[in-house]
C-alpha cells in the first residue's frame, strides 16, 4: 500500500474521532440566563454604541436605518459552543404573524439564505405567533468592529423585509 491511501485513511480516522469529540461538546455556555455578558458591553462601549439590557441579560441595540426608520437588534449574552468555537447570536425581527407563514414567503426566505453572505433568515414560534428574524453568529469574544458589522447586517436586512411586508416601523 503506498503512502497516499494510508495518509487519507489516517486523516479520515482523525476527522471521525474529532467530530465525535466535537459533537460531545455542543452546548450552551457563556453568561447565565439573565446575566449580561461583559464581553458584549466592552465591545459595544468601545464602538460607542448605545444599548440597553433586557430581562434575559441580552443587549438591545437600535440602529437608525434612515431619517424615518429604526431597527432593533439583540446581541444575545448566552453562547453556544462546538468544540473550541464559542459563538453568540445577533438577531433582528422582521415580521410577526399569527398562524403559519405563507409557503411562498417561506420559499423566498430559504432562497434568500442561499444568496446571503452573512446571516440567515430563521422562523421561530412563540405560542400562536410566527416570528421571522434575521440572525447571524459571531465569535463570543468578537471585538467592536465585527460586532458592529453583525448588528448592521441583521438590522439592515430585517428592516428591508419589514418595510416591504408591513410598510411600518414596528421593530
Amino acid at each position: 500500500m503506498n503512502a497516499f491511501p494510508r495518509m487519507l485513511a489516517a486523516i479520515a480516522a482523525a476527522a471521525i474521532v474529532s467530530t465525535v469529540g466535537a459533537w460531545a461538546q455542543v452546548g450552551t455556555s457563556g453568561a447565565e440566563k439573565g446575566k449580561p455578558d461583559p464581553r458584549i458591553k466592552a465591545a459595544l462601549d468601545e464602538a460607542e454604541i448605545k444599548y440597553s439590557i433586557d430581562k434575559d441579560g441580552d443587549y438591545r441595540v437600535i440602529n437608525r436605518i434612515d431619517s424615518n426608520r429604526t431597527q432593533l437588534a439583540w446581541v444575545v449574552s448566552r453562547t453556544s459552543s462546538f468544540g473550541k468555537i464559542e459563538v453568540r447570536d445577533v438577531l433582528s425581527i422582521a415580521y410577526k404573524t399569527s398562524g403559519e407563514l405563507p409557503p411562498r414567503l417561506m420559499q423566498r426566505l430559504l432562497e434568500a439564505n442561499n444568496r446571503t453572505k452573512i446571516g440567515a433568515w430563521a422562523v421561530q414560534r412563540e405560542g400562536d405567533q410566527t416570528i421571522v428574524l434575521f440572525r447571524t453568529q459571531v465569535s463570543a469574544d468578537a471585538g467592536a468592529l465585527p460586532l458592529l458589522h453583525a448588528i448592521l447586517a441583521v438590522t439592515i436586512t430585517a428592516d428591508a423585509l419589514e418595510n416591504e411586508l408591513l410598510g411600518s416601523d414596528d421593530y
